[in-house]
């Protein structure tokens, strides 16, 4: 069996009355299409069989009922489910559950236990990668755990963390004395600095933000803020 992820490609429908379409072509040469159109609830099944010279059908399900059934290359209509039910294993694959509500288990179009599962699993691998990439290993562990050892954290920051804590409170610092003493001036800045050099970090740096640099700015910021609104 294909796999869903690389076999299933997508784009707009040139079929009038519906919205987008997926597309695939089977080891075996078969091309597979799903029209949809979400407000109307309604898709159109469309096979193309290579054995058969490329003879194609196409069905139409409305409102979870199949309202149509007909041969593109004869023009007949009348039933051809089992030219559909040949390929509800690869139809069941399409990566969009709102258009697989919408095609309602019929033809047998139904996901298996197997491929529930293969989808959570791809789900939570990607949530661990992307928690891997984006959060440092002492708030994020290999087990997904939280770190204990609070002393750990304060000897990870390294000389470029140094750098920038010194940069960002002469920057913030420098804010407040150039506005005259202004507080609201000095937080907006801290505040600014601390979301910009997290961004620094994970897209030009090309490493993990270090998050007690990041909350430092930001809430200290934030509080210098509030403590010159009121003042």
């Amino acid at each position: 069996m294909l796999d869903a992820s690389q076999a299933w490609k997508r784009r707009p429908s040139e079929i009038r009355g519906y919205q987008r379409a997926y597309y695939m072509t089977t080891e075996d040469g078969d091309y597979l299409r799903i029209d949809y159109n979400m407000r109307e609830k309604r898709v159109r099944l469309y096979v193309e069989i290579e054995s058969e010279g490329g003879n194609a059908y196409y069905a139409i399900i409305t409102n979870g009922k199949i309202t149509a059934e007909k041969s593109v290359s004869t023009g007949r209509s009348f039933s051809f489910a089992d030219k559909f039910r040949e390929q509800a294993h690869l139809f069941a694959t399409i990566p969009n559950r709102e258009v697989y509500r919408l095609i309602n288990l019929n033809y047998g179009i139904k996901k298996g236990k197997a491929a529930d599962e293969k989808q959570k699993s791809e789900k939570e691998k990607l949530i661990k990668e992307t928690k891997r990439r984006y959060f440092k290993k002492e708030f994020y562990d290999a087990e997904g755990d939280q770190e204990d050892d609070r002393g750990k954290l304060f000897r990870r920051i390294t000389l470029l963390d140094l750098i920038d804590f010194l940069i960002g409170i002469m920057i913030s610092g420098s804010a407040f004395l150039y506005f005259k003493y202004n507080f609201l001036a000095m937080g907006v800045t801290a505040a600014f600095f601390g979301i910009i050099i997290g961004f620094v970090d994970m897209f030009f740096r090309d490493r993990s933000p270090m998050f007690t640099k990041v909350v430092f700015f930001t809430v200290g910021g934030a509080v210098s803020y509030i403590y010159g609104y009121f003042l």
